[in-house]
Order: structure tokens, then sequence, then C-alpha cells
């Protein structure tokens, strides 16, 4: 039996089921005083416990969760953010211009560019570029306030997975449905992290509080965004913004996360939600590459390549 059963069935559970944190923090040497812990630290710790299921708050994540430093425990979300505002300080030094929507390095390797798709790392490195410093504050927000409470109930490596999955997705149909534009920013990522909330709250329905409060919240972001789209498509609206990447990388994001996210309660029609999702998402991220490589006139896509000047 490992210290950590030991501790769990020596807790009291108050006949409900769920353990006395107090008792359990002091089994298993977690500081709870604010003398001892961070303002920040504190923060991350009760946000994190506020986006776990029941099955984890009374699991030994709890441990985990309250152990994690972001001093001392560098995930995806810190590194990431980390590069993106270095890349952006080079190229604003490089560039000579700061602004609100300035430096675009248009000739980067880094960015997405619809005339050379067959360098296939522009699909993923665009998101290390931001046109201007609030396009980029607002992407390391998201990462930051929104990843780092579910890397910590989650992994970090699951959210890297989701997160990815998010940017290639934006490229991917922003390339189809505006196959003429250039890309930057990680908002396909950070929204692949919103929709990682909605996917939580799917697969631990039954053990997430205010599940339906939670459900609404984030549907109404999702319908906000949808309508500023359908308002910009409609009346023809110029504007530099790839709403597609953002609904992109929601779709991937929740297909994805019903299966990396962690669920200790699995049914079995949760199972077969999940795969059924994964499937949707492979399937569609297959049609769109084929249709990048073998079918370009079809949605209107440049050639590849540029032709070599003779």
């Amino acid at each position: 039996m490992t210290w950590l059963t030991v501790c769990l069935y020596h807790v009291d559970y108050n006949n409900d089921g769920y353990i006395n944190l107090q008792e359990f923090y002091a089994l298993v040497n977690v500081p709870v005083d604010a003398g001892t812990r961070s303002v920040v630290q504190r923060t991350l710790v009760a946000t994190a416990f506020s986006i776990a299921p029941r099955s984890q708050v009374s699991h030994g994540d709890r441990h985990y969760i309250a152990e994690y430093s972001c001093p001392t425990t560098f995930g995806y979300s810190f590194l990431f953010c980390a590069a993106e505002v270095g890349v952006f300080i080079y190229y604003a030094v490089n560039m000579g211009n700061v602004g609100p929507y300035s430096p675009v390095p248009w000739k980067s390797p880094l960015i997405y560019d619809p005339k050379r798709r067959l360098e296939a790392w522009r699909f993923i490195s665009y998101m290390f570029l931001h046109a201007g410093y609030v396009h980029l504050l607002s992407n390391v927000m998201v990462a930051l306030f929104v990843g780092i409470p579910l890397e910590m109930v989650h992994r970090w490596w699951r959210l890297l997975i989701l997160y990815l999955a998010g940017v290639i997705a934006g490229s991917l149909a922003a390339s189809m449905f505006d196959p003429h534009s250039y890309l930057v920013g990680a908002s396909g990522g950070c929204y692949a992290l919103i929709a990682a909330h909605l996917a939580n709250v799917i697969i631990n329905w039954g053990e997430m509080p205010f599940n339906w409060v939670r459900l609404l919240v984030l549907i109404t972001l999702m319908g906000t965004d949808i309508g500023v789209f359908a308002y910009m498509t409609l009346t023809n609206s110029s504007t530099r913004i790839s709403y597609v990447a953002h609904l992109a990388g929601f779709v991937a994001g929740l297909l994805v996360g019903m299966v990396t996210l962690r669920n200790l309660k699995e049914h079995r029609w949760e199972i077969v939600l999940k795969w059924i999702g994964l499937s949707i998402f492979l399937m569609l991220i297959a049609a769109a590459v084929t249709i990048q490589v073998a079918f370009p006139d079809l949605v209107g896509l440049y050639p590849p390549m540029p032709e070599k000047a003779i």
C-alpha cells in the first residue's frame, strides 16, 4: 500500500465520499498557511481546484496541484509564451517599429505564407509571430490564465498536444477558407485551450460543480465569436482577424480535448464519444491536407511555391 493510499485511508470522509481537505493537507505535508506560499501559487492552486472534477479533487492529484509552482515547473504555457515574446522583441528591434498592430514580419521564415505551402513548418511556426503588442498580449494572457490551470490538473503534455492541434487546425482552415491571406498569431491554440474547458465539462459532466453554468458561459463565448464572424462575412467587412482560425482551433480543442484530457471516472458513453471525436478530427485534418496537396484549385489556393526566376 503506497503512502498516498495510507493517507487517503485514514482521512475522515464525513459520509459524503470526499476527503476532509485540512486533514489531507496535513497528511501529505502540503502547506496551507498564507505565510509559506506565495499569492501567485495560492491563486493558481485555487483556480485549478475550481476546474477539477470532484473525482480529482478527492484524488492524489490534489497533492500534485497544490505543489505546482511556476518558477520551478516550466510547462509548455510558460515556455511558449516566453518564445513568443522573444520573437516579437527580435523583430521589433530589427524592423524598428513597435505599435499596437505592428510590426508584421511579412518576410519571416516563420509566417504562414499562402505561396509557400510546401514549407510545412509554417503551418505551426506562425504561432510565434504577432501583429503588434495588443495581439501578443491577448494571446499570452489567454495561454497563461486559461492554460496553466488546465495544465495543473491534466498535465503539461496533454495540453501541449491540444494546443498544437488548435494551431495546425487554424492554419489549415485559414488556408482553405481564406486562401490568399498570411497568418500570424497563436489564436488557434488559444481557442483550443478555451474549448478544452468545454471538453473538460463534457467528459466529467456528472462530477463537475456548476456544470450547466460553465456550459452556458462557454457556449456564450463561442456564440459571440461566431456571430462576429457571420456579421463580418455578411457585411463584407475588411478585417485582418482570421475568425476561421479561431473556429477551427475551438473545434480542434473540443474534439482532441475529449481524448487527451484526464477522466478518472470514465463511462462507456464517454469512451465512445471521445473516439468518435478523435476520428472526426483526424478525417478533417486528412481532408484538409489532401486538398492542400492534390486539389488546390478547389479552394483557389496559390501554387504551393513561387516560380523561380529564370
